[in-house]
Formats: C-alpha cells, sequence, structure tokens
C-alpha cells in the first residue's frame, strides 16, 4: 500500500487517514522469517499520517489472525496478534540509515514496509495451545494432553550408571 503524501506535502491538509488489508505474500520479508505460520484472514491496518508544523508522524494499528503449531504438541493454534505503533516520518536531510525514520519517495509513503516490520517485532517467539500445554512424550510422541502415556518416568543418567554398580 502506496499512500500518495501529495496533499500533506503540499500544506493542503493537516491530516491523511487510511485503511487498507492484505495477506502477507509468500516472497515477503514476514513470511520469510515465519515461515510456519499461516495468515488465515487478511491483515487489517488503520492508521493516520499526521503533519505537526514540518514534523511528520504515522499512527497505525494493526490486526492479524494466524494459524502455528503448538510449540510444545504440535496441535494446529489459531491466534490473534494486535498492535499499534508510531513511526516518525523523514522527508529531508535525515540519513537513510536511520531506522527510525520511515521516508517519503517521489511524494509517496509505502506504508506496508513499516507495519510488516512492526509485525515481526511484536510476534510472539512461540505460540501454545494453552498455558499449560503438557507437549508430546520424548521417548513415545504421544500428546500427554490427551493423557499419559506408558513410558517409564524417571530415567538415570547414563553418565552415572558406573555408580549404581557400586550399590550392589
Amino acid at each position: 500500500m502506496v499512500l500518495d503524501m501529495t496533499p500533506v506535502l503540499s500544506g493542503a491538509v493537516d491530516s491523511l487517514a487510511f485503511e487498507f488489508s492484505f495477506i502477507p505474500a509468500a516472497d515477503s520479508l514476514l513470511a520469510s522469517v515465519y515461515r510456519d505460520i499461516d495468515f488465515t484472514e487478511p491483515v487489517m491496518v488503520k492508521g493516520l499520517v499526521k503533519n505537526m508544523a514540518g514534523y511528520m508522524c504515522l499512527s497505525a494499528s494493526v490486526k492479524a489472525v494466524y494459524q502455528t503449531a503448538c510449540a510444545r504438541c504440535a496441535e494446529p493454534v489459531r491466534s490473534k496478534l494486535e498492535i499499534t505503533f508510531e513511526k516518525d516520518i523523514a522527508s529531508g536531510d535525515v540519513s537513510r540509515d536511520n531506522d527510525d525514520y520511515i521516508f517519503i519517495e517521489d511524494e509517496k509513503l509505502d506504508l506496508l514496509s513499516p507495519v510488516e516490520e512492526q509485525m515481526m517485532l511484536e510476534m510472539p517467539s512461540k505460540t501454545l495451545c494453552r498455558e499449560d500445554c503438557l507437549g508430546l512424550c520424548p521417548k513415545c510422541g504421544k500428546n500427554l494432553n490427551e493423557g499419559p502415556c506408558g513410558c517409564e518416568k524417571h530415567e538415570p543418567d547414563p553418565r552415572l550408571a558406573v555408580l549404581k554398580t557400586l550399590l550392589k
């Protein structure tokens, strides 16, 4: 999504509201970093660009629904991500190496890049089906949320097996 900044830059308006939705493309940075996440619905973005006497700021709220595997039991999990953020906009003498700003190119502002960047920063490092998920048995692989398996719970450390012979 590209926003035409001409009305703001010319001084005709002090703010521009925007609203759009998108599905992260398979070749996007977001999809390449989070390969195991499937965005089941379009990501909804609403926001406002304000010009306050030459200082411009982007404010946005993002809502996304995604599906992934539980980090403990590998069952499918449907989750939501809701974030709000602000980003400063630069159009002049600011170094392009500065990550604190987004830049206007040819009087247009690319909104997709800062939205995807903020989503990557806010995505949880792991998603659980529930807070008390028991996960999988390390021996047989049974989902322990469905009940206990028949595996031995206590396994002695094999490095200490020699000491067990001393007890005999």
